[in-house]
Order: structure tokens, then sequence, then C-alpha cells
């Protein structure tokens, strides 16, 4: 009695279908900056040898630079590419990143003018990509990769993917470029505001339809998308 137990034990725990998942190996010439437009998953760690992006199954974006690094003399020289978007579709799969092989460092500037690179499977097939860059005049340190990609994804470009950031991004440019004057209100963090629908939500003197949906977004942030969100229109 008991090996037949242990047996259909076992045989349940083979049917039990595995977590699926996408994973992208991580090289060290690859600095991922985001996944979906918020800090990467990794597992194994940023400066791991064999750390690896999680992420889920079905439509995925990523935000990333190429840098490599080339020895010019005693010492080594990093270059550090524009800044990537890509955006492409998965379904649990081992990626891995494929770049070209440059000789030295000038070589691989080449790269800015010809992004030419792949995601291969474990069958060694490139999958489809679509990707774009991710341009920022001016200082480069400290950039606020983030709230750019808010402004990225609701520009709507081919490499763009739909987030709540977004929608609650293209909610007040539109409102603006009406000549609407926008004010932000926060709610509060109840069950009731998160569940609410629109027309649940405070209402507006205009009540217009890009306040509510700016309202009904707003809700839904997290307490880090809320601030960022409000500096952003006081600034304006």
């Amino acid at each position: 009695m008991y090996k037949k137990i242990l047996l259909t034990g076992l045989a349940l725990s083979m049917a039990v279908p595995a977590f699926a998942e996408v994973t992208i190996g991580l090289p060290e010439d690859v600095n991922l900056l985001l996944v979906n437009g918020t800090e990467p998953e990794i597992d194994g760690g940023f400066f791991s040898s064999s750390s690896t992006a999680i992420l889920p199954d079905g439509e995925n974006q990523i935000v990333f630079r190429y840098v490599p690094s080339f020895k010019q003399g005693q010492e080594f020289e990093k270059m550090n590419s524009d800044v990537i978007v890509a955006k492409f579709t998965a379904e649990n799969e081992k990626l891995e990143f494929e770049f070209p092989k440059y000789r030295n460092i000038r070589d691989a500037q080449r790269f800015n003018n010809n992004p030419d690179w792949k995601l291969v499977n474990e069958s060694n097939q490139a999958i489809d990509i679509t990707q774009d860059k991710l341009v920022y005049e001016g200082m480069q340190i400290g950039r606020d990769y983030e709230a750019e990609m808010i402004k990225f994804n609701a520009a709507g470009g081919a490499a763009a993917i739909a987030t709540t950031n977004s929608a609650a991004y293209a909610a007040v440019t539109a409102a603006q470029a009406s000549g609407q004057k926008v004010t932000v209100v926060p709610v509060a963090e109840t069950a009731a505001a998160t569940n609410a629908t629109p027309t649940q939500l405070p209402e507006t003197t205009a009540g217009t339809t890009e306040e509510e949906m700016l309202m009904f977004w707003y809700s839904k942030a997290d307490d880090a998308t809320k601030a960022r969100f409000k500096a952003y229109v006081n600034s304006q």
C-alpha cells in the first residue's frame, strides 16, 4: 500500500505544469534598464556572471544599453551605446542576446548607426523584435528612464506598449492640448477608490472625458507614480 501511494504522489507531481515565463540571459556587455516600464526582475543579481532577467509570457518591452569593453594597452575602454527600446512577444522561452563581433571600441561605435543585435531562443533562432531608440538631449547621467518611457509609450511608436502610466500621461497631454487647465486631485487609497470607475470618481469642474480618464488612472497608480505624475504636471 505504501508503494502505491508513493508512486501515485510522484505521478501527480509530474503532471503539474511548470510555471511559464520568459527569461533573458544578461551578458556583462548589456545594461538592462527597464522591463515593461519598470525596474527589471533579475535572478542572480546585477553583478553576477550568470544574471537572468525574468519576464512574463506574452508581449514585453525591454530598455537597455549595449556596453562592450575592449582592451587598450594596459586598460579597458567601454563603449556606451544609445538607449535601445525593443518590443517582442514570447511564451515560455529562454532567450539570449546576440551581438556582432567587434574588434575594438571604434568598430563597436558603428552599433549606434546600425543596432544589429538579436534575441535568440534555445534553438538559436532569432525571435521577431521591433526596436527604436530612447533619445534624450542633454546630460546623460541621472536620466529618469521610467519618466522618459511614460512619454515614449504615450506617443505610440512602433516599439511602444500600453501601460497605465502612459495612458495617464496621454490623458494629461490631450487635456493640455485642448487648452484645459489640469489639476491633479489625490484620491484616497481605499478599496472604493481602487475599484472605482470613471463615473464614480470625484467630479471635476469641466467634467470632460480627459479629466475622467485622468482621475481613473490616477486612482490606480501607486504612491511613487503619483509623485512623479504630480511633479510633471506642476512643472508645466
